[in-house]
């Protein structure tokens, strides 16, 4: 149970135009112009160019660093729905030495070492991830992904969840 009454679901509804919530937008919602704010870039970085199951591993990922099992729970589910990986927390956990693809191990160490200490971040670090590929755009993406992802979690531990 959060430490914060989340407002009703009903409530939400009349004070944001009929859409359902989860408990976490409910909690947000208390103060409706921190919400207003917070959906936006909710939405944006649900629209980027990455891959789906990339964000999602990615979401995942920094949930689970964070230690935020709200957040990790639910992105594990949708995580599911992309990956066919028996147990995605153990190989997310010691991607260094699973199968996954190096492009990924790339961003995840990435994220790895943003959440972790962000100074140990190098010029390094983006030149491996663009030689996978990634555009400057896709690398602001991965950047606001781990960051927006480190922000709720913050968010959601914060408030009990």
């Amino acid at each position: 149970m959060p430490w914060v009454k989340p407002i009703r679901q009903h409530q939400f509804k009349n004070q944001f135009e009929g859409q359902a919530a989860t408990v976490f937008d409910r909690l947000l919602a208390n103060a409706p112009d921190i919400y207003d704010s917070f959906v936006p870039l909710q939405q944006s970085i649900k629209q980027t160019s990455l891959p789906n199951d990339l964000r999602e591993a990615i979401i995942t990922f920094v949930s689970m660093k964070n230690g935020c099992e709200y957040c990790t729970k639910s992105h594990v589910e949708l995580l599911r729905s992309y990956i066919e990986e028996e147990d995605l927390l153990t190989w997310l956990e010691h991607y260094k030495d699973s199968n996954m693809q190096e492009e990924w191990k790339a961003v995840l160490q990435y994220a790895e070492r943003l959440i972790a200490k962000p100074v140990q971040v190098t010029k390094e670090d983006m030149v491996r991830l663009k030689e996978f590929g990634y555009s400057s755009e896709q690398l602001v993406e991965i950047n606001q992904t781990v960051a927006y992802t480190s922000y709720t979690n913050q968010l959601s531990i914060g408030l009990g969840l």
